[in-house]
């Protein structure tokens, strides 16, 4: 099992209102699934993600990662979680506004601190090259349109081939073609790789290809659905 979550509730405070996002959620994931989170916007995708991805935490229940149960940690430990094992795509790209594309997607490998110089490069060159972003290495984000910060996204997500890929609603900024390219080499890291998907959707075209759904409304878990691919 790679990850399970034990009734998780998240509760916000609005000023003097408690407004409660996550009620009782339950979930296992195994390792290689493919995996959509879906429903209408406030339904708790986007906050159960990020307190699967150590972004946000719980007011109770937990969260176990390969048989590690993520409460008492420190924010280091966090942080070392996030950097070591991985890859988010948000809806709001968070790229680095003063680095270029190519030390944008470079980032996450140069932290790791586990691959040489010139194998850094290889992997950067050719992640760029896969997502169509070719001859754009040396623009800044705000020289982007919004598909392509998408892109970079995602190639930074996807560089350092995580163990657990977390993304949210990662093709709503892509025209239809290129949301079919960026689709297929998730779906062959996670072939080859093994690499875990968990995305937080409304595009049809990912719920096709998902071999789960996970239906949420009003900060719950209506529905499993699990669909041979």
């Amino acid at each position: 099992m790679l990850l399970e979550i034990n009734n998780i509730n998240k509760i916000y405070k609005a000023g003097k209102v408690d407004v409660q996002a996550l009620y009782d959620i339950n979930l296992s994931i195994e390792n290689n699934e493919f995996t959509a989170i879906v429903g209408p916007s406030g339904s708790g995708k986007t906050t159960l993600l990020n307190i699967i991805g150590c972004i946000d935490s719980s007011n109770s229940g937990e969260v176990i990662l390969d048989s590690a149960n993520l409460a008492g940690k420190t924010s280091k430990e966090l942080a070392i979680l996030r950097r070591e094992y991985f890859g988010f795509i948000f809806q709001t790209y968070n790229l680095m506004p003063i680095l270029s594309v190519y030390e944008n997607i470079e980032l996450p490998l140069k932290l790791l601190g586990k691959h040489s110089k010139d194998k850094i490069k290889k992997k950067v060159l050719d992640i760029i090259e896969e997502v169509g972003l070719k001859g754009l290495e040396n623009r800044m984000p705000l020289e982007l349109s919004g598909g392509q910060q998408q892109r970079v996204s995602i190639a930074r997500a996807l560089v350092k081939k995580p163990k657990l890929v977390i993304a949210d609603e990662p093709t709503a900024n892509l025209d239809t073609k290129t949301g079919e390219t960026i689709l297929d080499i998730m779906k062959e890291l996670n072939k080859k790789e093994s690499v875990t998907f968990l995305f937080s959707t409304h595009d049809p075209f990912i719920m096709k290809h998902a071999r789960r759904i996970i239906k949420m409304r009003d900060g719950r878990i209506e529905e499993r659905q699990s669909i041979g691919v």
